[in-house]
């Protein structure tokens, strides 16, 4: 009973410990936890820019691991991996976006906001992606 309510303790304390970090970071962006600000189309083809920087180095790195780690008849390789991760991230970000928008359809914010949106899950997407290549060049 004692090691069950310490366990208990523990992941408690872990997960405060989670939110507290991911809390900071959205402050550190200068919003909450659950909004994102307006963006102009110039700060949205910017972070669209360095996401595809970061992309084409994935690819590039993906297609040389290929080459290198040819598998079976049939493999599925890491380049057609990340092509269908990129493109249901695609399609995740637009439903997302419009999820958090539609309360302000009809308002003249509404493209800004979704280019907020659009330029936060961009960001987030460019930093996992530098995850992904740290992680990846490691193995």
């Amino acid at each position: 009973m004692r090691k069950t309510f310490s366990t208990l303790v523990a992941v408690a304390l872990l997960g405060g410990a989670l939110t507290v970090g991911a809390q900071a970071q959205d402050n550190r962006r200068g919003r909450g936890a659950d909004e994102f600000g307006p963006a102009t189309a110039a700060q949205l083809a910017a972070a669209d820019r360095r996401l595809n920087q970061v992309y084409q180095r994935r690819i590039a790195d993906a297609r040389a691991d290929d080459r290198n780690d040819r598998r079976v008849r049939g493999w599925y390789g890491q380049e057609e991996a990340l092509r269908v991760s990129e493109r249901s991230w695609i399609t995740f970000r637009d439903a997302e976006c419009r999820y958090l928008t539609q309360q302000d359809v009809g308002s003249r914010m509404r493209q800004s906001l979704v280019r907020g949106c659009l330029l936060e899950q961009i960001e987030d997407r460019t930093e996992e992606l530098r995850d992904a290549e740290a992680v990846l060049a490691a193995r």
